[in-house]
């Protein structure tokens, strides 16, 4: 996070949250497919904090998460407490939510992070190996 006010962005004065996400590795579900409504991608920063985007319209702003509310919202969506009224769900994305079939899930990069975030990301990849 930058310390200095006026090198922020309009949207990042008086939002403690806010983190720069100009080069974030941002991930996305492998479960995501292009003709889905909307595609969830996250990013983590050193500090714990995360942020969530649509992946499919990015521009439409980036919710910010400290380290104890990310922490809530993934117990929450364990618990099914954010799952979706199957009528509203295709069969396979209802199988998927009730935990049905062989469909393993794995974070995968965005294809719209920056080269800077794809280099790190593979940093990462490699520092974890």
């Amino acid at each position: 996070m930058t310390d200095t006010k006026q090198d922020l962005p309009p949207e990042a004065n008086g939002n403690e949250k806010w983190h720069d996400t100009t080069h974030a590795v941002w991930m996305r579900s492998s479960l995501s497919k292009p003709d889905f409504e909307a595609v969830v991608e996250v990013a983590e920063f050193d500090d714990g904090f995360r942020a969530v985007r649509d992946g499919k319209s990015p521009e439409k702003g980036i919710l910010f998460f400290t380290p104890a509310e990310w922490e809530a919202f993934v117990l929450g969506a364990r618990d099914g407490e954010f799952d979706i009224p199957e009528e509203y769900l295709s069969e396979e994305e209802a199988a998927i939510q009730r935990g049905e079939g062989e469909v393993e899930a794995a974070w995968v990069p965005s294809p719209l992070n920056s080269p800077e975030a794809l280099a790190e990301w593979e940093r990462r990849q490699q520092a974890g190996a």
